[in-house]
């Protein structure tokens, strides 16, 4: 993406407001604010196929396409590429910081040429605490696109043709749950369908762990379609957001879309013989209970050992682990998933993770490839270590993690090189945190690349508990 213009003349100025003005999603906002917006907009203009946003890279700019058409897409679960749809005059992306983290992972590439204007979020934000008008405006095209989003990944709205699809994403309703919280109480009326937008719950039936839910999946459904009471708690695992469609709106939705109701109760008897099966299968519950109190669930993958192709007493994983970082980052555990040991390590955490809520200097980011890494923000001030509910974090000495395999050594090396001219204010930070990242910076996992015997794998958790 080139720069139109970097410093704007008084016409430049009076153009970007005026473009600002005659879009629709600002109508409401004062002349005065958009004014302020503008004088910190910068112009962009873009080519066909020019990659503007990465999924997982953060994006510090807002842009407000003043032509031209931009696709927008993201991965589900499976890694499937999701396509929001295309964006045209008007629309923006780059807000997704507004919203829950999951919602910035978005890819923005441009179909044809275009212009944008560009602004650094946190100068928009500051405009947007003094201007209810912009905070509504925006928050209300991050709802639209957020609920078409959600319609687009969850397979019962998905087939909707495209139009079908927008008209109803007025009908939803924005909520918000912190951890631990029950969004649905086994026994009381159904009266709504809800949608998860980001976060995890987990089902409960008489006090017992029986399924969870996450991102993209939806629950509520039976108890309306029954006009019964519900037959299980819903209660939330993580930080939650989620799209509620009243029971109302529900049912003209369904006289409407007829061939929406047959998928809606395809799905309804589907998981009713499911719970049914459940009932009769006390070793899974339990072991989905077990999963959920260790967090096995929390993120994408779980690094696991089939046991009948290790031998006894072998930790030659967690000798290959110490040996690449400077300590052991898994360990043996206790928990079993049939013939699978679930090793003690980090989780991954996509929803919600709380060692980077803990962490004030904003040191544990994402990588490409899905797994939470302490980056050099670090200051070793070990706040992330007891937030972290499954003990995967760990205080280290800086010589512990640089003693660790080929980059130990080349940091050592460095060090060496090191000629100091002048200390003006020495300051030494003698401890970070480490955890396991599996093994970011190497082209495979330490601990799998050393099993003999091709016990030790990463497993998606979906082949583990499928939904």
């Amino acid at each position: 993406m080139s720069t139109v213009s970097a410093t704007l003349s008084n016409e430049d100025l009076h153009r970007q407001v005026t473009l600002l003005t005659n879009l629709a999603c600002f109508k409401e906002v004062p002349v005065s604010v958009l004014e302020r917006v503008a004088t910190l907009c910068t112009m962009r203009a873009f080519l066909p196929e020019a990659l503007l946003a990465y999924e997982r890279e953060a994006l510090p700019f807002v842009y407000i396409l003043i032509e031209g058409t931009v696709d927008l897409t993201l991965h589900d679960r499976a890694g499937r590429d999701i396509e929001i749809g295309p964006l045209h005059k008007g629309d923006c992306f780059g807000i997704g910081p507004l919203s829950s983290e999951i919602f910035c992972g978005m890819t923005a590439r441009a179909q044809t040429f275009g212009y944008a204007l560009q602004i650094r979020f946190d100068e928009l934000r500051n405009i947007m605490a003094e201007s209810k008008e912009l905070t509504v405006a925006l928050h209300d095209v991050l709802r639209r696109r957020i609920t078409t989003s959600i319609l687009k990944r969850v397979p019962l709205f998905s087939q909707l043709p495209s139009l079908e699809r927008s008209s109803i994403t007025e009908l939803f309703q924005s909520q918000r749950f912190d951890r631990n919280e029950m969004i649905i109480q086994q026994g009381q009326p159904g009266s709504a369908l809800y949608l998860i937008e980001s976060g995890q719950v987990i089902v409960e039936r008489d006090g017992q762990t029986v399924a969870h839910l996450q991102e993209g999946d939806f629950f509520g459904e039976m108890a309306l379609l029954d006009k019964r009471s519900h037959s299980a708690s819903i209660r939330t695992l993580t930080p939650i957001d989620i799209l509620a469609l009243p029971g109302e709106s529900l049912n003209r939705l369904l006289e409407e879309q007829p061939q929406l109701a047959e998928q809606l109760r395809t799905v309804a008897e589907q998981r009713h013989a499911t719970n049914k099966s459940m009932q009769s299968n006390q070793q899974y519950i339990q072991q989905l209970g077990h999963a959920v109190d260790r967090g096995a669930l929390r993120g994408a993958y779980v690094l696991v050992r089939d046991t009948r192709l290790c031998e006894d007493g072998c930790r030659i994983c967690e000798t290959a682990c110490a040996t690449r970082h400077g300590h052991a980052r898994i360990h043996a555990s206790d928990m079993f998933i049939n013939e699978l040991e679930v090793m003690d390590t980090c989780r991954q955490c996509f929803f919600g993770a709380e060692c980077v809520e803990a962490c004030p200097e904003d040191a544990i980011q994402w990588n490409n490839d899905g797994a939470l890494m302490i980056t050099e923000q670090c200051t070793g001030c070990g706040d992330c270590v007891p937030a972290c509910p499954y003990d995967a974090v760990q205080r280290v000495t800086q010589k512990t993690y640089a003693n660790g395999g080929p980059l130990g050594s080349l940091w050592r090396n460095m060090q060496r090189l090191r000629i100091p001219l002048l200390a003006l204010q020495p300051h030494k930070i003698e401890y970070r945190a480490d955890k396991c990242d599996l093994c970011h910076g190497y082209d495979d996992l330490a601990c799998v690349s050393a099993c003999p015997t091709g016990a030790m794998k990463l497993m998606p958790v979906e082949e583990l508990f499928p939904l």
